[in-house]
């Protein structure tokens, strides 16, 4: 499945939306953010302050130890080099062993490697003082003079490099460290050493002799000298390097003559190589590895010391103190976490309590009150004040229900004694013009037909009856009505089986079936049909449909007859039709009643929508 950055940006502005909504809904929300800001925001800026001026102390105190300790290394180095120097001189001065080495210089090259043990002895007792020294010899173009010690490798390859100290007049040489192995007639030794160069002078006129002393130091005295400094800091790496870049000592002996951009990377031996003199300092990456390095070249020679500090060891102190810092901050997190969350519930619990009260108090429900959990604060004060009020309203309410009760038994007796009143006057006019023009049987008939509607219409003076009670009610009146018009009207009733003892207020579809005889087939002397219907309508109720084929009326006139008022003013349908709708909805509600469809020259139906009631 790929992935649609847009669903992506879309479900995310939808989490937005919604906190947002939450933010500006909830209140409890709002003061658990004010708390949590009031109580972190303060350890917050003191941890960064902290933080802040630790880091710049450590670095200003590490640097400054650095430099001292780079200082005081380097000057270490400076006197043990001039002790090396001074001790070159003693050699060079000494007149018995310049002429020892001229007379050894001018015998036959075959016998370059005699051992010479006076000149030995003469060089014993000057070296004898420092235990440095690991050898000392003596090279000319021709010879090879051993001192202490012989070089193991006496070639042409070993011996140029130090003929150059020829081409520096009286000056010293310094040379880099390397491997050397020496020999003497018991034992050889090997060691990595580094070397002074000088060439001799005649004393007496100070002429050359072109031959050069060479002294070997075993560079174990650097090593030494540098680790003595840093000892005591485990996270400060020293090293000397010389003019080009090659390491004259370093911790780890494999490096030692080898280019210190195998330390420090390229950039930083250039960095190193284009120091100059003085002390300098600058920042490297290598590997990495963000490191500060100190620089500072020797007086004796172009050699530098070198001091490397790691800034994650430097910055290891204040790294420690952040996470002190962090872990202190993550614990007042969840205390001022916590404590807002008790704060702020302590304040919107009773907020949302009283809503709920206030909403069940919207549904109807009276009977709820406010429960003080006696603290004695506003909110108490605000739930007594929520229970009077609700109190009151609940006695007002039954006050108007009380009253709204006996006003509408007071309108449907009058209503009642509206009707039966007027219905009799009819049927007993009737009764009487019929006898007059029939035979008594039919008035007879007649006369039980009234007494079974007037059974129906009076009963035991309750609101309601059932369906098949209100069907037979209104059979009757056809019943009496169709002597009046001499069976002209065709009548049809239906009702299903189900509806039959449902509930229906009384007195409902006579009124309708009697303005349909006396109004619709007015003019129309046969051919006139009324049906009558009852059924349930899934989702509504209970209907009846009562439907004429009469003349039908217009649709403005249609609902007068609900008003009981025409567009003249007059009355339109007699107390019927708008007594019947106004009783419905009395009983069952303003929801419920009488609805009209006509159409002039096709005739009417009327609609009694009930809730079904049992």
């Amino acid at each position: 499945m790929t992935h649609q950055p847009g669903k992506t940006v879309k479900s995310l502005w939808i989490r937005v939306r919604s906190w947002m909504k939450i933010w500006k809904s909830s209140i409890r929300y709002k003061w658990m953010l004010l708390l949590f800001l009031f109580s972190l925001t303060p350890l917050v800026v003191m941890g960064i302050i902290s933080f802040s001026i630790s880091k710049s102390t450590i670095n200003d105190k590490v640097t400054e130890y650095s430099e001292h300790l780079l200082n005081q290394t380097a000057d270490n180095l400076d006197t043990r080099l001039g002790i090396y120097k001074d001790m070159m001189m003693q050699v060079l001065n000494n007149n018995e062993i310049v002429n020892m080495l001229r007379t050894l210089d001018q015998t036959d090259p075959a016998r370059y490697d005699v051992d010479s043990l006076s000149l030995t002895t003469k060089l014993s007792t000057i070296v004898a003082i420092n235990q440095d020294v690991q050898s000392i010899s003596f090279v000319s173009e021709k010879h090879y003079i051993k001192g202490i010690y012989r070089w193991s490798k006496r070639t042409r390859n070993e011996v140029i490099p130090f003929l150059a100290t020829l081409e520096d007049g009286s000056n010293f040489r310094w040379y880099s460290t390397r491997y050397g192995t020496y020999v003497d007639s018991l034992n050889s030794q090997s060691a990595h050493v580094f070397s002074l160069s000088k060439q001799l002078y005649k004393t007496s006129d100070d002429s050359p002799l072109g031959i050069i002393a060479v002294l070997d130091i075993r560079e174990d005295v650097i090593k030494e000298l540098v680790s003595k400094a840093v000892s005591n800091n485990q996270d400060l790496q020293s090293f000397v390097v010389d003019g080009r870049g090659q390491l004259v000592s370093y911790p780890d002996n494999q490096w030692i003559g080898k280019n210190v951009a195998g330390v420090l990377g390229q950039s930083g031996y250039e960095k190193i190589i284009h120091s100059g003199s003085g002390e300098q300092r600058f920042p490297l990456t290598y590997k990495g590895n963000h490191l500060i390095v100190n620089v500072k070249k020797l007086h004796t020679n172009d050699w530098m010391v070198v001091n490397v500090i790691s800034k994650s060891a430097l910055y290891q102190d204040s790294n420690r103190l952040l996470q002190v810092i962090l872990i202190i901050a993550l614990l007042c997190i969840v205390f001022s976490i916590i404590t807002a969350m008790l704060l702020a519930n302590s304040i919107t619990n009773p907020i949302l309590k009283m809503i709920r009260l206030m909403r069940q108090v919207m549904s109807g429900e009276l009977t709820v009150r406010y429960k003080a959990k006696r603290r004695h604060d506003e909110f108490d004060i605000l739930g007594n004040n929520f229970n009077y009020m609700v109190t009151r309203i609940d006695e007002l309410l039954k006050a108007v229900y009380a009253e709204q009760d006996q006003k509408r038994i007071a309108e449907l007796k009058a209503l009642q004694a509206q009707i039966n009143p007027h219905f009799l006057y009819n049927t007993l006019d009737i009764i009487k013009w019929t006898a007059l023009i029939q035979k008594a049987n039919n008035a007879a008939e007649m006369v039980s037909l009234l007494s079974r509607l007037l059974r129906i219409s009076l009963g035991k003076g309750e609101e309601t009856v059932t369906v098949a009670e209100e069907m037979e009610h209104v059979q009757c009146y056809l019943g009496i009505q169709k002597f009046r018009f001499n069976f002209n009207i065709e009548t049809v009733v239906e009702m299903e089986d189900d509806v039959k003892l449902l509930r229906t207020p009384k007195l409902i579809l006579q009124p309708i079936v009697e303005n349909a005889i006396m109004h619709a087939f007015e003019d129309q002397e046969s051919g006139g049909r009324i049906h009558i219907a009852c059924f349930k309508v899934p989702g509504e109720g209970l209907r009846f449909e009562v439907t004429d084929n009469g003349k039908g009326m217009e649709l403005a006139f249609a609902r007068t007859l609900l008003t009981e008022q025409t567009v003249s003013g007059e009355k339109s349908g007699g107390i019927g039709l708008a007594n019947v709708d106004e009783r419905m909805k009395l009983i069952c509600g303003k929801m419920y009643g009488i609805e009209i469809e006509s159409e002039p020259g096709i005739g009417t139906i009327i609609r009694i929508r009930l809730p079904l009631m049992t």
